[in-house]
């Protein structure tokens, strides 16, 4: 079994009540997931970034600019406001990651999707690893959420929403 490591930010993309869009109007929920998908496929490689993992209503996405992957994640939510309107919530961390057998591992991809679940729909929320790349960014604005202990991670994790 082959080893590969990297250094990453994380980016994990949720569709927010996907599963009852689906049960109320299959029609609309497929259409949503259709411009989820297409603006996805064109914005993540043009920061740089790569999707490794399509889930249909979410991706898992790495970069290897934190700068890169919320500008990404800016550029996704601002499409996304058109019709239909698509309900994403963005979680980001940086972390390392390695593939084995195709498939992505690392701490760091946990602690993006933990962050992830706890966003509303169409918000960007990212670890303190992320937010100390972006002091030096004025073109982002952030406040911190506070401290959150997420399951399965052995220490709290700080916070923070672009704003």
């Amino acid at each position: 079994m082959s080893q590969s490591r990297q250094l990453a930010a994380i980016m994990f993309t949720d569709i927010v009540g996907y599963t009852a869009m689906m049960q109320e109007h299959e029609q609309s929920a497929v259409a949503i997931t259709k411009r989820y998908v297409s603006v996805l496929k064109q914005q993540v490689p043009s920061h740089g970034g790569e999707i490794l993992n399509d889930y249909g209503d979410g991706s898992l996405c790495t970069f290897p600019s934190a700068t890169e992957a919320i500008r990404c994640a800016v550029q996704i939510q601002q499409q996304l406001r058109g019709v239909p309107k698509v309900p994403l919530r963005i979680g980001l961390h940086i972390g390392e990651i390695f593939f084995e057998d195709g498939k992505i591992f690392g701490d760091g991809v946990n602690v993006a999707s933990r962050i992830q679940t706890i966003g509303v729909a169409n918000s960007i929320l990212f670890s303190s690893e992320i937010g100390s790349k972006l002091g030096n960014q004025p073109e982002f604005s952030m406040s911190s959420l506070g401290r959150f202990q997420f399951k399965n991670v052995s220490a709290p994790i700080e916070v923070f929403a672009l704003t």
